[in-house]
């Protein structure tokens, strides 16, 4: 009876940490705020070149940031099953979510900056 209540406790254990990452995925990132006043000087062509170069760099590192994430999964299991407490060495994925944030929050004050230039689409 000893083994099992102690089997179950550290299943119990491994499945509510595994939840404590600090990884993210992309889609879960938010866009930090960005002041759109370095856009309003920006010709309509300038923003949507700002724009396009924005939204191939937020696509590449979102890329990264969901590979980060589903590597620290991985990782994060096989850590817990074979041996816990290497688990709480994984990383994370912070800086390439960080970036993300502030390309996305770029991408924002861009789209406002084209707005109150009256740039159409």
């Amino acid at each position: 009876m000893y083994k099992s209540l102690k089997a179950v406790t550290t299943i119990a254990i491994i499945v509510s940490v595994m939840g404590c990452s600090t990884a993210q995925r992309a889609s879960d990132v938010d866009g930090v705020r960005v002041s759109v006043a370095p856009y309003l000087k920006m010709s309509c062509k300038e923003l949507a070149t700002e724009q396009n170069s924005l939204i191939r760099q937020a696509e590449s590192l979102g890329a990264q940031v969901d590979s980060e994430y589903r590597s620290d999964k991985s990782a994060e299991l096989v850590a817990w099953v074979l041996f816990a407490p290497a688990a709480f060495f994984i990383d994370g994925n912070q800086e390439s979510a960080s970036e993300l944030a502030s390309l996305k929050g770029q991408l924002t004050a861009v789209q406002d900056a084209q707005k109150v230039n009256e740039c159409t689409d």
